[in-house]
């Protein structure tokens, strides 16, 4: 199945303009905490920004001896890096609050300047008349209510310029895929709940991402039903343009959703018309007159 895209080139593995080892995009220095970084996406992210010098990165997620493996192996590649274990699960509140105070306590400043929130959870693709409730039900508490968790910890240690990025799918952007209710409608409120932060937190530059289609534990769950099948990106892919997206080179997608697969270059090209439209590349009504006040 191919992929429709307003962005070309379409990229299916890392380039030289997001290079996380690019003077450009270094991250020296910075805090960087990652949600489900134990594996997958989240492992892969953590390793990009520990080539672009990271001073700080905490790992977040339920299984501490992946959490603790990720770091290890990190820190044998990059001994400046110090990497964080921090077992939590995101739908308690107090859990995450632990979590990310651990990490802030920890990091110069005690303030922290990214967050990586890329946690999530997919149901099994059947009819929604068919899906477990608790498996349907799961995903909101996973992809919803672990957001609100994890932002309402972020929030009072976070730094006045800090970074969010929401790592989403581009399934949010399908009128409708076969068997992802929960999923889909889980996503697309998250994005609701990180953009209600960006505005009440000025300052903090916030972009949504959707990584690519990888050979992660939930995109072979995704591929192993036969609802869709896709042709897997590389891992490095989300790692090093997430980096980008982080850098100073990406500030002008504040508040826009992106694919890791669209080309940077492109985007740049197209920088001034990006940020001074209050619809494109956001999740909105096609023909409501854009607003962010109240009614």
């Amino acid at each position: 199945m191919s992929l429709p895209t307003p962005i070309t080139p379409y990229h299916k593995k890392a380039y030289p303009a997001i290079d996380p080892t690019r003077p450009e995009l270094s991250s020296k220095g910075k805090s960087v905490l990652i949600t489900g970084g134990g594996s997958g996406i989240g492992a892969e992210v953590a390793i990009a920004f520990a080539k672009s010098g990271a001073a700080h990165i905490g790992l977040v997620g339920r299984r501490a001896n992946r959490l603790e493996q990720v770091k290890v192996s990190i820190e044998k590649d990059y001994p400046a890096v110090k990497v964080h274990a921090l077992p939590a699960d995101l739908i308690d509140l107090a859990s995450t609050t632990a979590a990310v105070k651990a990490f802030a306590a920890a990091v110069p400043g005690n303030k922290i300047d990214v967050l990586i929130a890329n946690a999530g959870y997919l149901n099994d693709q059947v009819p929604l008349d068919k899906i477990d409730e608790a498996d349907f039900w799961t995903s909101f508490e996973i992809n919803v209510k672990g957001a609100f968790n994890l932002l309402r910890a972020f929030g009072p240690v976070a730094a006045a310029d800090a970074v969010v990025i929401n790592v989403s799918t581009g399934i949010a952007h399908y009128a409708y895929l076969p068997g992802y209710s929960g999923y889909h409608a889980s996503k697309l409120a998250a994005v609701k709940v990180f953009d209600h932060f960006r505005v009440e937190h000025p300052g903090v530059r916030v972009s949504h991402l959707h990584p690519g289609v990888l050979a992660t534990e939930m995109g072979s769950k995704s591929q192993e039903t036969g609802v869709v099948k896709f042709d897997f990106d590389d891992l490095d892919l989300p790692g090093a343009f997430t980096v980008w997206l982080v850098s100073s080179e990406a500030a002008f997608l504040d508040g826009k959703f992106v694919w890791s697969n669209w080309d940077v270059d492109v985007l740049k090209s197209r920088a001034a018309e990006i940020a001074a439209s209050p619809t494109l590349f956001t999740i909105v009504l096609d023909g409501f007159p854009p607003t962010t006040g109240g009614s």
